[in-house]
């Protein structure tokens, strides 16, 4: 199904940008359930460009009896072109919004349309029943990142506004200008200020080696933390100069370098926060199943109540499948 709907009315009252920082292209895979509603309402208030296109996809499950299947793909097709006319006139003059109904793996299906649209970011759901979940961020989310190789946006919350209290989890040696990038085009000018979480580890940690003194552990804990303040500030200044943001439209940065796992430290500085968006990036492709949800994004994802932006590492080489 192709049919392409368009706003002919007014804009939405999204905030003025920079033209070339807003999405030309956007994937919304919808199940049409309750939290449809969220992920639809979120993507009103995302920076479109004129012009600019966003794809409603639902993917019907291939497994299913040819009969039922049938009838699923019609009441699918009927259900999503009224969404996509409800979102249509939610958004600005001149943007199209494209339903389309596929039949197949859900991941498989996300990735393609993906490509076959250039999509730019992709729009999810998250949280629901467990069954839903495990559609939706278990090995659906995995192998979209692994095979579409853009960013995802977990919405969980509902929205009422543009994000006004964001986070972002760096790790200046693993580079993360990708990842301040694309927080940047997510949140237009004026901006608001961002929390920029960074978790450290020492050798003291854990307490393995009794005979050390407390005192050099507390001195190697500040020694560390300055270091990474100081790295973290020379990464910000070098992705704002990369994405062309010029001083006055940067935000306010607030430093949040504490010692211990990652996952805790994002974790509790999201929840004292009060966050409504966590922007942080994977390690790389190479065993990505793992790296997205086995370790910190994916633990993170599971357990804060905000929602969550998941920037993909550029990759060396190209994982196998």
């Amino acid at each position: 199904m192709t049919e392409s709907l368009k706003n002919p009315g007014a804009g939405n009252g999204q905030p003025e940008t920079d033209e070339a920082g807003r999405f030309h292209s956007l994937l919304v895979p919808v199940d049409l359930t309750a939290i449809a509603d969220r992920v639809l309402g979120r993507v009103a208030l995302l920076p479109l460009a004129d012009g600019a296109r966003v794809t409603l996809l639902h993917v019907v499950p291939g497994n299913l009896p040819a009969k039922a299947q049938e009838r699923a793909e019609q009441d699918a097709r009927k259900s999503l072109v009224n969404e996509a006319r409800h979102l249509a006139r939610s958004l600005p003059e001149g943007v199209d919004v494209e339903p389309v109904v596929k039949v197949g793996t859900p991941a498989a299906e996300i990735a393609g349309c993906a490509t076959s649209t250039t999509a730019e970011l992709i729009v999810m759901g998250r949280g629901g029943s467990r069954a839903l979940r495990d559609i939706f961020l278990g090995s659906t989310a995995e192998r979209v990142i692994r095979r579409g190789q853009l960013p995802v946006l977990a919405v969980r919350l509902a929205p009422r506004a543009a994000y006004s209290r964001p986070a972002v989890a760096l790790d200046p040696e693993q580079g993360s200008t990708d990842v301040l990038a694309l927080m940047l085009r997510l949140i237009p000018t004026p901006r608001p200020r961002v929390m920029v979480i960074h978790a450290f580890d020492t050798p003291y940690r854990g307490a393995i080696y009794r005979s050390l003194p407390e005192e050099g552990a507390e001195a190697m804990r500040s020694e560390l933390e300055q270091a990474a303040t100081q790295q973290l500030v020379k990464l910000l200044a070098a992705s704002l100069a990369r994405a062309k943001v010029r001083p006055a439209e940067a935000p306010p940065w607030k430093m949040h370098v504490r010692c211990g796992s990652a996952r805790r430290v994002i974790e509790k500085a999201v929840k004292k926060a009060d966050s409504d968006l966590l922007v942080l990036g994977t390690h790389g492709y190479s065993g990505v199943a793992h790296a997205f949800l086995g370790t910190v994004a994916g633990d993170v994802l599971r357990e804060v109540a905000s929602d969550v932006l998941i920037v993909p590492a550029r990759p060396c080489a190209e994982e196998p499948e």
